[in-house]
C-alpha cells in the first residue's frame, strides 16, 4: 500500500473481506472454535485498518 492513490477496487476488496471475516468470526464462536475465530477476529482488525488508511489517502 505504498502507493498514495488506491483505486476503489482497493476498498470493495477490504470491506467483503472484512465482512466474510466478522461472519466467519461469528460463526466460530457460535460453534465454540476459538481458533478459526481468533484467526479471523484478527483478519478483520486487519482490514478495518486497511480500509481506515485507505481513506487517510
Amino acid at each position: 500500500m505504498n502507493n498514495k492513490n488506491l483505486s476503489k477496487k482497493w476498498l470493495y476488496t477490504f470491506i467483503i473481506i472484512a465482512i466474510a471475516a466478522l461472519a466467519t468470526c461469528v460463526v466460530g464462536l457460535y460453534n465454540k472454535e476459538y481458533i478459526i475465530a481468533i484467526g479471523t477476529g484478527l483478519v478483520f482488525g486487519v482490514q478495518v485498518f486497511n480500509i481506515i488508511k485507505w481513506k487517510r489517502n
